[in-house]
């Protein structure tokens, strides 16, 4: 595993400007606001990223993420309108948490004790790691690199958080303490590495990586940087097909569930070891950013009605709703 040290910070961020403003030209083309209703999950015209809080009644996501034919899922804009948004899990109550005149806000992810959520806000102009208590107030940073930060997952016990950084040159996993020390990298490879989570008993990573062959796959790792393995693997070396933005069921840890891309985004079961492939989602449309309730029912964002909205299923992908923007 490889670190970083914190007096290369100087020779990165001379490099940092133009790869943001590249990232910014990107991913701001087609963008759309869309005004939102405080209180009306109906209004909400974008909604991706869920995270389900452990009682099973709440749920925050984020409003104007992307739009639906966006490929690049993990990547956002310091330019999108990117709010957080709490409501319950039928789509009630919705309530906005970024306030007025700050963020924009992504990423969002409730912590185990259903008291707090940490998101990435691009507020400074750059995206850093922030947290807050689940009404919103609170709000203050955790990370202050010019780095991308992205991608945040809470540990099991609540005390330290992952997430995706560029700071040490491509794409690594760091963790800090969500006192703000500790930071170190967690998953430090030559490959780029992505959408960490933790397994229910804390000692495993799961995360998507470039490791083989250059295709991202999901793959895990111990908290302790042992048993390195691979869950998904390509037979093709140089196939289109990308997997990502993994979780884990609870509370055995014996699934997880991820999205990949053939062609469209859909959301994919397997067993902790890679076996029984199982495909939940086929409608031909975007199906993404799968997240397991504290039930077994999965959450996550489909395009099928139009924009990217949060739907909910059965753990075998029956029973297939939508939440938020319903008409």
């Amino acid at each position: 595993m490889r670190g970083a040290s914190a007096m290369d910070q100087g020779r990165q961020d001379s490099n940092r400007g133009p790869r943001l403003a590249l990232r910014v030209a990107w991913l701001v083309a087609g963008a759309a606001l869309v005004g939102c209703s405080a209180g009306n999950a109906d209004k909400l015209v974008w909604g991706r990223t869920p995270s389900v809080a452990p009682d099973g009644a709440t749920m925050v996501f984020c409003q104007n993420l992307s739009t639906p034919s966006d490929r690049l899922t993990g990547t956002v804009s310091v330019l999108d309108a990117g709010a957080v948004w709490r409501c319950a899990t039928d789509g009630a109550n919705a309530v906005k948490l970024t306030p007025g005149g700050r963020g924009p806000d992504f990423y969002p992810t409730i912590s185990p004790d259903g008291t707090r959520i940490a998101f990435i806000s691009a507020e400074d102009r750059q995206f850093d790691l922030w947290v807050a208590n689940i009404d919103g107030s609170g709000r203050h940073k955790l990370t202050f690199d010019l780095a991308s930060d992205t991608l945040p997952a809470w540990s099991p016990d609540g005390r330290r958080i992952a997430f995706v950084s560029d700071r040490a040159g491509n794409s690594d996993i760091w963790v800090i303490n969500t006192d703000g020390g500790g930071l170190r990298p967690l998953v430090a490879f030559a490959s780029d590495e992505a959408s960490p989570a933790f397994s229910p008993d804390g000692t495993q990573l799961a995360f998507s990586s470039t490791r083989d062959r250059g295709n991202f796959d999901i793959w895990v790792i111990g908290t302790d940087g042992s048993g390195l393995r691979q869950v998904t693997r390509k037979e093709a070396a140089n196939t289109r097909i990308t997997d990502g933005n993994p979780d884990w069921s609870r509370p055995d840890g014996a699934q997880i569930i991820f999205q990949r891309w053939d062609g469209n985004w859909d959301v994919y079961r397997c067993q902790a070891d890679g076996s029984g492939l199982t495909q939940l989602t086929q409608d031909g449309d975007h199906q993404g950013d799968p997240r397991f309730a504290p039930d077994g029912s999965i959450f996550f964002t489909s395009s099928r009605s139009g924009w990217w909205q949060i739907w909910r299923m059965a753990a075998d992908g029956s029973d297939q709703r939508q939440i938020t923007g319903r008409r």
